[in-house]
């Protein structure tokens, strides 16, 4: 996926060969220890090859070769960490790295390797208006707006309690629901008949995602990535994480979120459609609305890719002089 993404916004591309790991022993395992030799030489050509000042790791388990690699090279380096739950490729680099960026504040992890800077977030987001979002979807200004979401895929979880909760009945607010490709013609097939909200749109993805999310009030979703775009725009959340998530770490993203009073959570097991309206309803409550909405501000850090672009500056600035 990163190849086509990244050729098609204009960059060059080039590939490391790893497997990633299991969390079984396995066939899989051997196949994947096979592959860290093979990654290794990539590492080292890319690096002759390109000659880079600075080599930055998003965490992925393709960047663990490269990253290692250049940190022996003394090459400056840097770690960016996406998620609350720190994953194993960066567990091992951040002894190895010259600085480590956290999107979540970590109390096991301090000093002046550490920076909190939040995690970056595209500034289509920041830029789209509520008036924008409104005109997009033809939404009414005047009634409120929930977004569901569950990524790329959809969530099965969040799209079958939506229909439930929302499709059928008229609701007193507007549903923009990203359902994922997968399951899109089922959830679609629920506003077909006679009684069907009419206040309630279907997408199986939105390019324009930005400017759902600025018309949104209220928003119910997993806690991955999201969750850094969900507190940028200072919208309040159901956070509904993922259970199979690596390392758990949807669960404690979600869990820190809700512990500064910025979103409420609902383990997946335990969403249902009485559940999901009842939250919904609690936070479209005015008041309630406005305390967390200012919670979840307190919480982004929008200009997370400039903090860190300053401190890839700022890595370099001993060796240009």
């Amino acid at each position: 996926m990163e190849g086509g993404l990244v050729s098609r916004a204009g960059y060059p591309f080039s590939a490391v060969r790893i497997r990633g790991f299991t969390r079984t022993l396995g066939l899989s395992t051997l196949r994947t220890l096979g592959s860290i030799p093979v990654a290794g030489y990539d590492a080292w050509s890319l690096l002759s090859r390109l000659r880079p000042d600075c080599v930055v790791g998003v965490g992925a388990y393709a960047s663990g070769p490269v990253v290692a690699e250049a940190a022996m090279r003394r090459i400056a380096t840097l770690a960016v960490e996406m998620d609350s739950h720190m994953g194993w490729t960066n567990r091992i680099l951040c002894h190895l790295v010259d600085r480590v960026c956290l999107s979540f504040p970590d109390p096991a992890r301090t000093g002046p390797k550490y920076v909190h800077t939040g995690r970056p977030i595209r500034p289509a987001l920041m830029a789209a208006t509520r008036e924008q979002g409104l005109a997009r979807f033809s939404l009414d200004a005047s009634k409120p707006v929930l977004v569901v979401f569950g990524g790329s895929l959809g969530a099965h979880t969040l799209n079958e309690a939506s229909v439930a909760a929302f499709a059928e009945r008229q609701t007193p607010f507007q549903v923009i629901h990203v359902a994922g490709e997968r399951e899109y013609r089922r959830v679609a097939s629920a506003l077909e008949s006679s009684g069907a909200n009419r206040s309630y749109q279907v997408f199986s993805y939105l390019d324009d995602f930005a400017l759902a999310l600025a018309a949104a009030d209220v928003v119910v979703s997993r806690a991955g990535g999201s969750v850094a775009e969900i507190l940028a725009r200072g919208v309040p959340a159901l956070l509904v994480p993922y259970p199979l998530a690596a390392g758990d770490h949807q669960t404690k993203n979600a869990r820190m979120v809700a512990e500064q009073g910025a979103a409420h959570m609902v383990a997946d097991k335990d969403l249902s459609p009485a559940v999901l309206a009842r939250e919904v309803d609690a936070l479209l409550d005015p008041g309630t609305n406005s305390v967390m909405r200012a919670a979840a501000l307190r919480l982004a850090r929008p200009d997370a890719a400039s903090v860190i672009a300053d401190l890839i500056v700022e890595l370099l600035s001993p060796s240009k002089g």
